[in-house]
């Protein structure tokens, strides 16, 4: 059996405010009965907000998410969510070169926004991982999009699996880009209990995996849908990833019928325009029972 080397859960949270608590020294006396411990507990976790999930794409990391988010991630949201950007398990430093001519400036781009830290990947491609390439500029390599055996994934599993615990059931809210999207809809397969208190999610240039374990019947109910409404967010000019292929991941993995498509005329990438950040707003304030849900 393959011994798994589980990297950090390092992942960076945005908060809208702190807040401080005076600490008094009690003294025997002083010390509160069980009726005053129970209203100061529940006052604390009715202070807590929800948690917002977010899953960065392939050969990008959380903090630059977190910085391709920003002008969306508006007042109104951080009162009602604490936004945490995690960080994929996989190393993918070095994959693009500069010399690429395939999407060369989307790849230009990427290399130059993910200087600021380590280039990650939420799983690997079985293809790449079998001939050794580790480089777009290899003649065998192929984007993850694109394979059709997906591995490595039980690492991911596994650091998602400790910050669901260290958020202890106030995971509300997934939004995910690219490959982070399509994971959202993977993991919906292979654990769906990490599903159980989520309300909301977001998937932005997310496509259909390619790998037909998650659609067997053996192996995955194809059923098992993101029961949830979500919010399918694709853009016209996008090289990367195609309108079909977002329509396949939303038809395959969520429930349609809870399901909105914002399309905008941008490529691949998060949209910055008002209109969209209104209407992701919009989307992630709506009282549970409204809108599109149950």
């Amino acid at each position: 059996m393959e011994i798994l080397h589980f990297f950090s859960t390092l992942h960076v949270t945005e908060t809208n405010e702190t807040l401080l608590h005076k600490r008094t020294i009690l003294t025997k006396k002083e010390e509160p009965n069980e009726e005053e411990r129970m209203k100061e507990q529940t006052s604390t976790k009715s202070s807590s907000p929800s948690v917002c999930l977010c899953f960065h794409g392939f050969s990008q990391n959380g903090l630059v998410f977190r910085q391709r988010t920003g002008s969306i991630r508006t007042k109104k949201l951080k009162r009602e969510y604490e936004f945490v950007f995690l960080d994929a398990p996989h190393c993918v430093d070095g994959v693009f070169d500069m010399d690429v001519n395939d999407e060369k400036n989307i790849e230009k781009r990427e290399n130059e926004e993910t200087a600021m830290g380590t280039m990650r990947s939420w799983w690997l491609a079985g293809e790449n991982v079998s001939s050794g390439a580790t480089k777009a500029k290899d003649g065998s390599w192929i984007r993850p999009a694109k394979s059709t055996k997906i591995v490595r994934l039980e690492e991911t599993v596994a650091l998602i699996e400790n910050v669901l615990k260290e958020h202890g059931g106030r995971v509300r809210a997934l939004v995910g880009f690219s490959q982070g999207a399509t994971l959202i809809g993977i993991l919906k397969r292979v654990k769906p209990e990490m599903f159980e208190t989520v309300r909301r999610v977001v998937s932005v240039a997310g496509f259909d995996p390619l790998d037909a374990r998650f659609y067997e019947k053996d192996g995955f109910d194809e059923k098992s849908v993101i029961d949830v409404p979500s919010m399918h967010v694709h853009g016209k000019n996008d090289a990367l990833v195609t309108r079909d292929r977002s329509d396949r991941l939303r038809d395959k993995f969520y429930n349609p019928e809870k399901s909105v498509v914002f399309e905008h005329e941008g490529g691949h990438g998060v949209p910055t325009s008002r209109e969209f950040r209104e209407a992701f707003e919009k989307f992630l304030l709506i009282p549970d029972g409204e809108g599109k849900d149950e």
